[in-house]
């Protein structure tokens, strides 16, 4: 079941491509109307090994803080795994900032799911507070120029299709899902 909704989700993302203003209206991801760079990020994974944001660009990062004890965390977590599997061919990664839990917690919540994308260890949540994550979770979408294009605060559904078709629209135009280009210039 989850292969199969991971794979209908990737072949509505290919349909956002093909319709023009799909991502456009009522989405839980309001654009920020000044594009800023974000603070420095640079925290180690549950193996210990070194990610920081500079690492990531020309992809389109998605940046989550979250917490084990946050119910609304948990609760976004499914379509987070399921947008970062179905777009796992494109530049898009998910970097997932860990507030309060320890490795052990967290390979006990996620398992083997935790491999779709990168749990990042904020133990001293010295980048929770530079980045201004007050309630969990708090999401930043970037561009591939490292620029913050959308915030939210609470939970997101992010296997909706209006929130993918956001996510897409930010992809690479020579990266993104192939389109002909007649398709796209045919009015409705």
């Amino acid at each position: 079941m989850h292969t199969c909704r991971t794979a209908i989700i990737a072949f509505l993302l290919l349909l956002t491509a093909v319709v023009p203003g799909l991502s456009d209206a009522d989405s839980a991801l309001k654009p920020l109307t000044s594009h800023r760079i974000p603070p420095p990020l640079v925290l180690l994974d549950l193996a210990g090994k070194r990610h920081s944001l500079d690492d990531y660009r020309g992809k389109v990062v998605v940046v989550s803080f979250f917490g084990t004890w946050c119910p609304p965390c948990l609760q976004e977590m499914p379509g987070l795994l399921l947008l970062a599997e179905a777009l796992k061919d494109q530049p898009f990664v998910v970097l997932a900032v860990n507030v309060g839990d320890s490795p052990a917690r967290l390979r006990q919540v996620f398992g083997e799911e935790r491999a779709a994308f990168t749990i990042l260890l904020d133990s001293r949540q010295t980048a929770t507070r530079s980045w201004g994550a007050q309630g969990f979770p708090t999401s930043f979408v970037l561009d591939p120029e490292g620029r913050i294009r959308y915030s939210v605060e609470g939970p997101v559904q992010w296997d909706d299709l209006k929130v993918a078709a956001q996510i897409v629209a930010l992809l690479p135009k020579a990266l993104s899902p192939a389109v002909d280009s007649d398709a796209g210039s045919s009015n409705e």
